[in-house]
């Protein structure tokens, strides 16, 4: 079973960094969960006050905390 479930609306930061320019916010909101990519959640996340959204693997996000947004 795959782990990192994420919900619409949860808090999450990147795990890794590597390779991102600084200006990636620390900060996104998960607003899709998307197919899975050979097995592995993926999610499209968001930073709405940087004007920045992301498709990133289940297995490099961390939930920032259990309150949903919207």
């Amino acid at each position: 079973m795959a782990k990192n479930i994420f919900s619409k609306g949860q808090r999450v930061a990147l795990q890794s960094r590597v390779g991102l320019s600084p200006r990636v916010p620390d900060e996104f909101t998960v607003s899709l969960r998307l197919p899975d990519n050979l097995g592995q959640p993926q999610y499209r996340i968001c930073n709405e006050e940087r004007g920045h959204e992301r498709v990133e693997q289940g297995s490099n996000l961390q939930l920032l905390d259990n309150q949903t947004r919207g």
